[in-house]
């Protein structure tokens, strides 16, 4: 009987282990083919989609988030060395948000939300790459979000998973940018 005991919980802590490797949500797609490419301006904006979830954030919200995207982008571009003062123009756009908490503007508008609830978190973003002479050189799109509660940091952040969305999808678009064969 203690065989099968110890047999059962090795067979259950494996099933947790292999359950939690497959816990996020992810998708990656791009059109950017052009070689040589470095980025002069960076600007983001919030989608409809986005904009219109007003029970859930509001304009700071968006805000902060807008400037923490451009702020981990540049980073990684700084570091591959992809930026330049006369370079493209590459426009990021937050197409859906996921928090990992309530907001306090939801908290504000809804008596009975406590902060200490978590949800499934996470982002989509999509990046346009323009020319400085105004050609489109393509888009990228990238989504990451959780798809289980397993392991959930009580000391996550309200947009826990939304920033790291963000850090993978600087890394990616960077890696890709780098990766484009030299002319």
């Amino acid at each position: 009987m203690r065989y099968i005991t110890v047999f059962i919980a090795i067979f259950a802590l494996g099933a947790l282990s292999a359950g939690s490797a497959s816990a996020v949500d992810f998708k990656f797609s791009t059109s950017i083919t052009t070689p040589d490419i470095t980025i002069g301006s960076i600007t983001a904006s919030a989608s409809d989609k986005v904009k219109n979830e007003d029970k859930y954030w509001g304009e700071r919200d968006i805000e902060t988030l807008k400037k923490a995207l451009i702020k981990r982008v540049t980073s990684q571009l700084e570091k591959k060395g992809l930026r330049q003062e006369n370079g493209a123009r590459l426009e990021l756009e937050l197409v859906d948000l996921s928090s990992n908490r309530p907001t306090l503007f939801a908290m504000s508008k809804r008596i009975g939300l406590d902060f200490n609830s978590i949800s499934l978190g996470g982002a989509e973003v999509k990046a346009h790459l323009i020319a400085a002479d105004g050609s489109d050189l393509g888009t990228m799109t990238y989504r990451y979000y959780d798809t289980q509660l397993d392991g959930f940091s009580d000391g996550a952040t309200t947009w826990y998973t939304a920033r790291r969305a963000f850090d993978k999808f600087a890394r990616r678009l960077t890696k890709e940018m780098a990766a484009l064969p030299a002319s």
